[in-house]
């Protein structure tokens, strides 16, 4: 087949995306002609692949009006399109199937308007309260339009989790049958540039620092830790508009040199800060399926994860992880306490969590459902793929 895969990042950003997009060519670029749409100043394209770059120095209206011209121009010579956003990869895209009629196929991973409308202030209901009743604004309903616009024009939706799966389909009216769950893979394991030295009682999460994370939940929960581990640390991958007032918090809790924020760092640095550390922890209140935790299984390092759906279908209570209630700072205390005190569990969680991957979050599983999701769309008698 012959596939554009649409983008709104490019390695070396990071961003789920970029990685999923950088990890997805390489295996199909030995099977399939693949060309990359991105809005990138990089010019370098993977091995294997033709890239074409949409420069992020414009203003945002040139860029996804020259993001549709390049996929108008390359659609023609392809077969399908694989797009990895329902906003600025996706809209083009979508306009572009409604003048040519190239089918597409949508990975729909979380939903942009609620996430906006969080991150900006202007909503506190999760998503699902949200979803039935948007809020934040002409901006926010505009957002939501220009999804149900992109999920309806797709020829397949593929979403990370049922959860996810589930509430799109009830919020944007979407046909049941359009909608395919197909499992996050876990990134392979990396060769580190420095052998590991783990840090006793250190903690690590990596996220993007916004409200719904709930990183300020795991600072207060270290607060309560170091009450019977004076030495508990915390260690915070990630940038985010949430930064200060973490950094804040740390200050007025009396732990700031406890937590220690590093911003935006590497995909290898944050394996080796999995290996460095104790234990992982994501205490968000939403999440689509977390690819972070597939990463801790892989890298062998146990987890404590909030309750929450999404997160539920990977993290299995005292099988692969610990759950916890979220914006639960006392319950998330107590795991981490646990964790230190008892050696034997964590290896049985990274023993469930590596069993798991192979079983359910794995790329040959994982390219399986996708080559028969290209299949199914472009599917006529007597074609051969």
């Amino acid at each position: 087949m012959k596939i554009i895969l649409a983008t709104p990042i490019y390695p070396p950003e990071i961003g789920g995306p970029a990685t999923y997009v950088k990890e997805l060519s390489e295996r199909l670029a030995n099977k399939h002609k693949i060309t990359i749409i991105a809005y990138t100043d990089v010019r370098e394209p993977f091995n294997g692949t033709r890239l074409i770059a949409v420069s992020k120095r414009s203003p945002l209206f040139i860029r996804l009006v020259k993001f549709f011209i390049e996929v108008l121009k390359t659609a023609k010579d392809n077969d399908l399109i694989y797009v990895q956003n329902a906003m600025a990869a996706g809209l083009p895209v979508a306009l572009v199937n409604l003048l040519t009629g190239k089918p597409f196929i949508l990975k729909f991973v979380g939903d942009e308007a609620w996430e906006r409308a969080s991150q900006l202030r202007r909503t506190s209901k999760k998503l699902e309260e949200f979803l039935r009743e948007p809020e934040g604004g002409f901006r926010i309903k505009l957002m939501m339009l220009i999804q149900k616009f992109v999920l309806k024009r797709a020829s397949i939706v593929t979403t990370p989790s049922e959860y996810l799966g589930e509430e799109i389909i009830k919020a944007y009216k979407i046909k049941k049958n359009k909608v395919k769950v197909n499992y996050n893979a876990a990134e392979e394991s990396q060769v580190l540039p420095f052998e590991p030295h783990l840090t006793k009682h250190q903690v690590l999460t990596t996220a993007r620092l916004v409200k719904w994370k709930g990183v300020d939940g795991i600072i207060k929960s270290i607060s309560l830790v170091k009450e019977k581990f004076p030495d508990a640390s915390l260690i915070i991958a990630g940038d985010g508009p949430e930064m200060d007032r973490l950094r804040d918090l740390a200050k007025g809790l009396g732990i700031e040199k406890n937590v220690k924020f590093l911003g935006n760092v590497s995909r290898a640095e944050t394996w080796q800060l999995r290996k460095n550390s104790e234990l992982y922890v994501l205490n968000s209140t939403y999440e689509g399926l977390p690819h972070t935790v597939l990463t801790s299984f892989a890298a062998e390092i146990p987890t404590i994860a909030t309750n929450i759906p999404g997160t539920n279908e990977a993290i299995y209570h005292l099988k692969t992880g610990i759950l916890v209630r979220p914006e639960n700072e006392k319950e998330l205390a107590e795991a981490i306490e646990l964790l230190f005190k008892d050696k034997d569990l964590a290896k049985q969680l990274v023993e469930g969590g590596l069993k798991l991957l192979k079983e359910k979050f794995s790329w040959k599983s994982h390219l399986e459902n996708l080559e028969l999701i290209f299949k199914s769309v472009l599917y006529k008698p007597g074609n051969k793929f």
